[in-house]
Formats: C-alpha cells, sequence, structure tokens
C-alpha cells in the first residue's frame, strides 16, 4: 500500500514538473551568432530553464525509484584494508611451532652375566665326584692312577654299579694307570650322539679331560649338547 500511494505521488510530481516546464519554455529563440557559438563551447544549466528542469525531473525520477524499491543508488563502497600503525608489526597467521615429544633417555644397559668358562684340571685332587657317564676306570685314565688302589681307598669294588654322585678319593703315590691311558688318538673332531654328554665324550678318549673340551668348544655349564653337532677334542 506505501509503495503505491509513493507511485502515485511521483507520477503527480512528473506531471506537475512537466506542466511547469511548459510554462517557463520561451516562444521563440533568436539565431545565435557564430561569435557566441565559438565563444561559449560548453553551457551550464541556467536555474529555470527547461535543462534545469530535465535534470530535475530525472533526479526525481531516481529518487522516486529508490524510495519505491528500497536500493540504494547503485555504488557500493569497496572496502579498504587497514594498515598497521606506524612502527607496530604486521599480524601474521603463522602457526606457532609445537614442541617436540620427549625422547625417552636411554637406560642403562644389564649388567650381562659373566661366563666362566672351565680349564683343565689342575693338578691332581684328592677327590672327584662321577658325573653322567663316567666310571672309576675312566677316572683312573684321566689322572693317571691305579684303578684298584683308588677303588680300594674309596671303599668300593671291582664290579660295582658307579652311578652319578658317587665319590671316588683319588691316591697321591701308589704308582699310575698300568695300561695306555689313550683309547682314541687326539686331536680329533667328534659328532655329537643321542644320549652323549661331555663326559662320556671325554671317557671314549680316555685321558681326556671334559673341562678342557669345553673351552675348546666355548661351552658353559651345564654344556648342553645337540644331536650332529661337532665338538674339537684337544
Amino acid at each position: 500500500m506505501k509503495s503505491r500511494y509513493l507511485f502515485l505521488f511521483a507520477l503527480l510530481t512528473l506531471l506537475t514538473i512537466f506542466l511547469l516546464s511548459a510554462c517557463v519554455r520561451p516562444a521563440s529563440t533568436p539565431p545565435k551568432s557564430e561569435s557566441s557559438s565559438s565563444a561559449t563551447t560548453a553551457e551550464f544549466p541556467v536555474p529555470g530553464t527547461t535543462d534545469d528542469v530535465m535534470s530535475q525531473l530525472e533526479s526525481l525520477a531516481t529518487q522516486t525509484a529508490m524510495a519505491l524499491t528500497g536500493g540504494s543508488s547503485g555504488t557500493q563502497q569497496t572496502p579498504v584494508a587497514t594498515l598497521p600503525a606506524p612502527g607496530t608489526a604486521a599480524p601474521t597467521s603463522e602457526v606457532p611451532p609445537t614442541a617436540a615429544p620427549p625422547t625417552a633417555e636411554p637406560t642403562q644397559a644389564q649388567a650381562q652375566p659373566q661366563v666362566v668358562v672351565p680349564t683343565r684340571t689342575p693338578g691332581l685332587p684328592s677327590s672327584y665326584t662321577l658325573k653322567g657317564g663316567e666310571f672309576p676306570y675312566c677316572i683312573a685314565r684321566r689322572f693317571d692312577v691305579n684303578p684298584s688302589t683308588m677303588l680300594n681307598l674309596s671303599g668300593l669294588s671291582a664290579g660295582s654299579v658307579f652311578p652319578p654322585g658317587t665319590v671316588l678319593k683319588i691316591p697321591q703315590s701308589g704308582g699310575g694307570f698300568p695300561d695306555g691311558r689313550s683309547l682314541k688318538n687326539t686331536p680329533d673332531t667328534y659328532t655329537v650322539s643321542s644320549g652323549d654328554t661331555i663326559y662320556s665324550i671325554a671317557c671314549i678318549y680316555g685321558d681326556a679331560d671334559p673341562n678342557e673340551i669345553a673351552f675348546a668348544n666355548n661351552l658353559s655349564s651345564p654344556y648342553t649338547l645337540k644331536v650332529g653337532q661337532e665338538l674339537y677334542i684337544p
């Protein structure tokens, strides 16, 4: 309803201005001389003349159209970027660097257990405890003592069963082993069979020392052997 009233008002205003312009238009316009036309190349409209009335009509029509549509004059202001004040740093969009995750401190290496590799049995012991796969005659060959003297000193008789853990007393005098101590020539390479121990292998060679075999093959207690393993017999 409001737009309708504005349109009617604009129409009446245009008609009124048109009638007024017809009244003020001169009946005849005298011809202009060549000097005057050449002297003035551009003239501004004088208030009350036809040119001034037409400009007013155009301005009124533009304002009326703006009132009807509720729009603007058609010009848009371009936003001007705000510059930082002198002496101040321009804002940046850089992302602050993130802190690196803390690195784990190296832990102190655990001390490795020291492996004690036995050497050949030194000297002549006063006693010896049988291990798995050993027997008294094997020990007599190893220490080069008389087996009968050793059994008598230990309170044992020949032909008895001598299980592992049997303690033998080793004579410190009374002669050596009566026959040859060696049963197989050394040095040699031996292939481990099922049921072999480092002690039984030493007895196979007669005068070989199990501790010396362990040292030569870099073995440590409990001297676990595998079937097919190659051992150097010094």
